[in-house]
């Protein structure tokens, strides 16, 4: 499972240097879809990773009467990392949008 997230992780460097390029202050609509559907790639990657950790983890859980405590827990400590992984992506491409438009605004001045 690391291979495929390293694997996942290079191809969004490079989707997200390429979408940088693609950033044209005289298209601010193109650039805010490109970094849109980038968000959208990384968090569903993201959460595919999350999903199957998970997974595994519930696999770990001991069979009998602790099954269900131990899922519940285990459920519980995956959301509440997802929720801060998710908000960290989403962060990351607010931060991204809002440095284009400073940059689109700088230049038209």
């Amino acid at each position: 499972m690391r291979s495929s997230v390293r694997v996942v992780g290079v191809v969004l460097a490079w989707w997200i240097s390429w979408a940088q390029l693609e950033m044209d202050c005289a298209r601010p609509q193109q650039a805010r879809s490109v970094v849109g559907r980038l968000m959208l790639s990384e968090i569903e990657g993201a959460e595919d990773t999350n999903r199957a950790a998970m997974w595994e983890a519930f696999g770990r859980c001991p069979r009998g009467s602790g099954a269900a405590a131990c899922r519940r827990r285990e459920q519980q400590r995956f959301e509440a990392h997802w929720e801060r992984q998710k908000r960290a992506i989403e962060d990351k491409y607010r931060k991204m949008l809002s440095e284009f438009e400073e940059r689109c605004q700088a230049s038209a001045a």
